[in-house]
C-alpha cells in the first residue's frame, strides 16, 4: 500500500512540474492583492435645508445600515456610517438585497430643529456586487394622520383548522379627530415575484404605479360621515372575528372587544361590535372576510365613489382591477413573510408598491404555530396626546415584532 500511494504521490508531482511547460497550459498565481474587495454605502439626507440645520451637509453620520440578502431567511449585516455619512464593508456575497437606513435624532440634535426628535429613513432592494457605491437618500418622517400601528397576520403557510383570530390597529397618530366613516381597508396587488405566468416585467405597470394602488379585495369602515369618530391617541382594533378566541386555545386572543368586525359570508357575528362589509370586486376565498397575511402590502384610503374610479383589466390576470388613488391613501403598510413558502420559490420583484407609499417590506410575521406576536409600528416620541409612531413609508425600519397588544400601544 505505501509503495502505491508513493507512486500516486510522484505521479501528481511530476503533472504539476511538467504543466509549466506544456502548450495551451497556464498557471495562475493566487490572487496576493492586499485590498479586498469592498462596497462603500453613503448616506445624506433628501432635504438640503435640513441637512444645512443638523450640519449633515456632507452626510448622516451614526446612521444604521441594515442588509438583507433576498435569498436568506435570518442573516442580516449591520453597518454604521462615521462623520461623512460612509461606511465600507468587504463581507458581502453578491446578490439581491434588501438595504434599509435609520437614522433617529438625539435630544441634543433635536434642539436645532425645534426641539423635536425626529426620524430619518429610507429602504430598497438592489444587487450588489464585490464593489462599487450604494447611495441612501434618507426621507423625513411623516405628519401625523391614522396610521397601521399593530397588525397580527398569520403566514402563508398558516393553513392550520384555527386562524381566525387575526386582527389590525389603526392609531390617530396626529393632533386632530378623523372620522373612519366610509374609509376603505384592503389588499394592494399582489403580484409581486417573478413567476412565469406572470414575470416582475408584465406586472411592473400595476405595482410601481405613482398614481396609486390596484386592489380587487377590500372592505368598507359603516357609518354616515360622523358616526365613529377616532381622537388623537386612540387605537382602534380590527378583528377578522370579534369573538374571545381564548376558548379555542389561550394562546389566542381575546378580541370580543374589538371596535369593528370583518364581515364574511359564514362567519360568526357579534353583534356588538360593527361590521365592515366586503365590497370589492371578487369575493375573497375563504367566508370569514379578507385575510390578514404576511408578505402582502395593505392600504387605508379615504371615502370615495367606486364608480369613478378607474378600472382596469392585467392580461395574465382575467379580472378587473380597481385604483385608489395616491393622495386619498392615508396609510399603506408593506409585511414580510417569514420561512420558505410556495410564494417564495420565485425571486421578489424590485418594487412591490410604488416606492414612495412604502420603499421596503418590514417586520417578520409569526411563524404558523406562533399566535402570540404581532408587527408593531415603532414608537418614535412622547406627544401631547400620547405617542408619536414613526411614519417613514419604509416598514422596514418602521415595523417591529413584539408580543401581540390589542387596543394598546406598547412598542
Amino acid at each position: 500500500m505505501r509503495s502505491i500511494r508513493k507512486s500516486v504521490v510522484s505521479v501528481l508531482g511530476w503533472a504539476a512540474f511538467t504543466a509549466c511547460d506544456t502548450p495551451g497550459v497556464t498557471l495562475i498565481e493566487p490572487d496576493q492583492s492586499s485590498v479586498p474587495d469592498s462596497v462603500k454605502f453613503v448616506v445624506s439626507l433628501a432635504d438640503s435645508a435640513l441637512a444645512a440645520a443638523l450640519g449633515w451637509s456632507d452626510g448622516v453620520p451614526n446612521a444604521e445600515i441594515f442588509l438583507h440578502r433576498a435569498t436568506e431567511q435570518f442573516r442580516f449585516t449591520e453597518l454604521h456610517t462615521d462623520e461623512t455619512g460612509t461606511v465600507g464593508t468587504t463581507d458581502l456575497i453578491p446578490g439581491l438585497y434588501r438595504v434599509a437606513a435609520l437614522r433617529t435624532l438625539t435630544v441634543d440634535e433635536a434642539a436645532a430643529v425645534g426641539s423635536v426628535v425626529r426620524a430619518f429613513g429610507n429602504g430598497f432592494k438592489t444587487n450588489i456586487g464585490r464593489s462599487g457605491t450604494v447611495s441612501i437618500e434618507l426621507r423625513s418622517d411623516q405628519p401625523g394622520s391614522l396610521v397601521f400601528s399593530e397588525l397580527h397576520a398569520v403566514s402563508q403557510l398558516s393553513i392550520g383548522p384555527y386562524q381566525w383570530h387575526q386582527f389590525f390597529e389603526l392609531y390617530n397618530n396626529g393632533d386632530t379627530t378623523v372620522y373612519l366613516d366610509g374609509m376603505y381597508w384592503g389588499r394592494a396587488f399582489h403580484l409581486y415575484r417573478d413567476y412565469p405566468p406572470y414575470p416582475c416585467s408584465a406586472t411592473e405597470a400595476w405595482r410601481n404605479d405613482s398614481l396609486g394602488v390596484w386592489a380587487i379585495f377590500f372592505h368598507q369602515f359603516p357609518g354616515s360621515g360622523t358616526d365613529y369618530p377616532v381622537v388623537p391617541g386612540q387605537v382602534v382594533v380590527v378583528a377578522l372575528d370579534a369573538v374571545d378566541h381564548s376558548v379555542v386555545s389561550p394562546v389566542f386572543p381575546n378580541l370580543s372587544q374589538a371596535d369593528f368586525e370583518l364581515s364574511g359570508t359564514a362567519d360568526v357575528d357579534n353583534p356588538d361590535v360593527p361590521n365592515m362589509p366586503a365590497v370589492g370586486l371578487r369575493a375573497w376565498f375563504r367566508d370569514h372576510g379578507l385575510d390578514i397575511h404576511a408578505g402582502q402590502i395593505y392600504f387605508l384610503s379615504l371615502p370615495l365613489d367606486l364608480a369613478t374610479l378607474p378600472r382596469a383589466r392585467p392580461e395574465f390576470s382575467g379580472e378587473d382591477w380597481i385604483r385608489f388613488p395616491r393622495e386619498a391613501l392615508l396609510d399603506v403598510v408593506w409585511t414580510s413573510a417569514r420561512g420558505v413558502s410556495p410564494d417564495q420559490l420565485a425571486l421578489p420583484c424590485d418594487v412591490a408598491v410604488y416606492p414612495l407609499l412604502d420603499g421596503l417590506e418590514g417586520g417578520f410575521a409569526p411563524q404558523w404555530n406562533d399566535s402570540t406576536i404581532a408587527l408593531h409600528r415603532r414608537i418614535l416620541r412622547a406627544g401631547p396626546n400620547g405617542p408619536v409612531l414613526q411614519d417613514l413609508n419604509t416598514s422596514f425600519v418602521d415595523l417591529v415584532t413584539g408580543m401581540r397588544s390589542p387596543g394598546r400601544i406598547e412598542y
